[in-house]
C-alpha cells in the first residue's frame, strides 16, 4: 500500500513535546534557511548549520557495492501490523531513542556536532555506531567522526554519503577522542596507535536498503536497527532511530548539530520528508570495550 501522504498544518513543534520540531512538507524549506536554524538554536549561536551530503550515485555504487553490507535481506513487517507493533515498543520503552537516552551510564549519550563542516555524512554513521553499541550493552565510547571524514577527504571539508563512511568504518574502525579529538583536522592525529584504538569500533554487519523504501525503513526501526539515511532535500544525512507514527507517517531522527538542536539532538520527520533517498541499517559492530 502507498504511503498516505498526510501532514499536519506546518507545525514546527511536537505537540506532545515542544522541545521537539517537525520537519514536513509544509515547512521543510524553512530549515534549509541557516538563519532559521539560528533562529532554533540560540545556545550556541552558530551562524551556519553545514550539512554536506553528495548523493549517492546508485550507477557507480548500486545495491551489492559494499562488501561489508548485504542488500536487504530480512522479511518484510506487512504494514497491517506496524501500530501493533509501534504501540508495543512504546510500551515496552523499547524504542532507540529510549537506548540513547540511556546508553551512557543511564545518562544520554552526547549527539554528535559536526560543528560548521560538511561532515554529516561521516557522523549519521557514527552515531549508529553509538546505538548499536549500547543496545549491545557496550560501554559509551566517545567515537570521533571527523577522523573517517578527514582520511576519507584528505582533510578537506567536503560532502560525502552515508554508506561511504559506514564502509569505512567497517573496515578501518572508528577511533575514541582520545586519540582523534572531537572536530579536530590537525594531521598528527593519524598514528599507528589511533588505528588500534579505532579497529575496537567497527561494523561487522549492515544492511543496504532500496532507496526510498518505506516498508524496509520501517521495518528496521521496529526491529530496533537504527538507519543512516540520506536526504537529498535536506542536503543532509542523520541516523533515523524511531518509528513515531504510522499515520501521519513520521520517523525520529537523531542529528549531528549538537544536543542544543530540537529536543537534546533529536527531531521528527514527516510524510514525504521522512524517506530517505539511500538507507543503510547497522545490525552489529564490534564486541570491545571503549
Amino acid at each position: 500500500m502507498a504511503m498516505q501522504n498526510i501532514t499536519t498544518l506546518g507545525l514546527d513543534r511536537n505537540p506532545d513535546n515542544p522541545s521537539e520540531l517537525i520537519i514536513n512538507d509544509l515547512n521543510y524549506d524553512k530549515f534549509l534557511d541557516p538563519l532559521y536554524n539560528v533562529h532554533l538554536n540560540t545556545i550556541d549561536g552558530n551562524n551556519m548549520r553545514a550539512r554536506g551530503l553528495r548523493p549517492r550515485n546508485y550507477a557507480a555504487t548500486p545495491l551489492g557495492h559494499y562488501p561489508t553490507a548485504k542488500p536487504f535481506d530480512i522479511p518484510l513487517i506487512p504494514q497491517d501490523q506496524w501500530q501493533s507493533l509501534l504501540d508495543q515498543q512504546i510500551a515496552a520503552k523499547a524504542q532507540l531513542s529510549n537506548v540513547r537516552l540511556t546508553g551512557n551510564a543511564g545518562q544520554p549519550i552526547p549527539s554528535r556536532d559536526q560543528n560548521g563542516k560538511g561532515y554529516c555524512w561521516a557522523h549519521s554513521s557514527t552515531s549508529a555506531n553509538l546505538v548499536v553499541r549500547a543496545i549491545n550493552n557496550q560501554p559509551y565510547a566517545d567515537l570521533s567522526a571527523y577522523a573517517v571524514a578527514c582520511i576519507i577527504k584528505g582533510y578537506r571539508d567536503e560532502g560525502g554519503w552515508g554508506a561511504e563512511s559506514l564502509q569505512f568504518i567497517a573496515e578501518r574502525g572508528i577511533p575514541t577522542s582520545q586519540y582523534w579529538p572531537q572536530q579536530s583536522m590537525s594531521r598528527s592525529n593519524d598514528k599507528p596507535e589511533t588505528w588500534a584504538n579505532a579497529g575496537l569500533h567497527k561494523f561487522t554487519d549492515w544492511i543496504d536498503l532500496d532507496p526510498r523504501n518505506q516498508a524496509q525503513l520501517v521495518t528496521c526501526l521496529l526491529m530496533g536497527y537504527p538507519v543512516v539515511s540520506d536526504f537529498n532535500w535536506w542536503s543532509h544525512s542523520v541516523c533515523s532511530i524511531d518509528l513515531v507514527s504510522v499515520n501521519p507517517f513520521r520517523t525520529r531522527i537523531w542529528n549531528s548539530w549538537g544536543d542544543s538542536w530540537s529536543d537534546k539532538g533529536m527531531g521528527i520527520l514527516e510524510a514525504q520528508k521522512a524517506i530517505p533517498d539511500s538507507m543503510i541499517a547497522a545490525r552489529t559492530v564490534s564486541p570491545a570495550a571503549a
